[in-house]
């Protein structure tokens, strides 16, 4: 078996686009911009063997840390790049704040095959929780966990009201593999298209004023976030 596929079911998810969740998100249907591709031998481990199993977590940046939310773990050998720079506008850039501790807490609890992770609970609601949820157990079920590194890049942030939010962003795993839990060998693949997805997700601002994500619909395979 290849380590394409290994990949495909391995990435962030993708819902298939329906007529009510796009009627939702359609404000922030957006382009993305373009970074260029970067060799599979620069995952660490995938051209010296497999990585240590009993690497250390690291802590999440703080500057992605909300106040009061559970903090967010990553194992060391996962890098998670969200590259969502200060608009200067306040709604936007606490949309962009949730948003970025949303998509951490999603790759720690990947990681960790952890669906019920406190980070993960808090930050992701709605429809989107169980969704993703479900990625993370199938993940799980194979024994593996993931290794290198994710990026998160181009987004365009529509503050619909007080308490909706439209946000759109591309994610590059082009260097981010599956990794045996066991044996800790790394699951390598040559980079391709479908290593670009293009999100649009909708948050919304809960009672204690926390962004949460409640819906996800991506497209993979982008051209756009491919080229960006």
């Amino acid at each position: 078996m290849t380590s394409t596929s290994n990949r495909s079911n391995f990435a962030f998810g993708t819902l298939v686009r329906s007529g009510a969740a796009v009627a939702l998100l359609a404000a922030a249907a957006v382009g993305c911009g373009s970074s260029p591709k970067s060799p599979a031998s620069d995952i660490s481990g995938a051209q010296s063997g497999a990585p240590s199993t009993s690497a250390s977590p690291s802590p999440s940046a703080s500057a992605a840390q909300p106040a009061g939310a559970p903090v967010v773990t990553l194992p060391a050998d996962l890098t998670v790049d969200v590259a969502f720079p200060a608009s200067g506008d306040q709604a936007k850039d606490a949309v962009a704040q949730g948003m970025t501790y949303a998509l951490r807490a999603y790759n720690a609890a990947f990681a960790a095959g952890d669906g019920q992770a406190p980070a993960f609970q808090y930050a992701w609601d709605g429809m989107a929780r169980p969704y993703m949820a479900n990625i993370i157990q199938q993940l799980a079920s194979r024994g593996q966990t993931i290794t290198g590194a994710t990026r998160y890049y181009a987004p365009t942030i529509t503050v619909q009201d007080a308490t909706h939010a439209a946000f759109t962003y591309c994610e590059d795993q082009s260097k981010g593999y599956p990794k045996d839990r066991a044996t800790g060998k790394v699951l390598p693949s040559t980079p391709s298209i479908k290593d670009y997805t293009e999100w649009n997700t909708g948050l919304e601002l809960s009672a204690k004023g926390v962004w949460r994500v409640t819906q996800a619909v991506g497209e993979k395979g982008s051209q756009r976030c491919q080229n960006a």
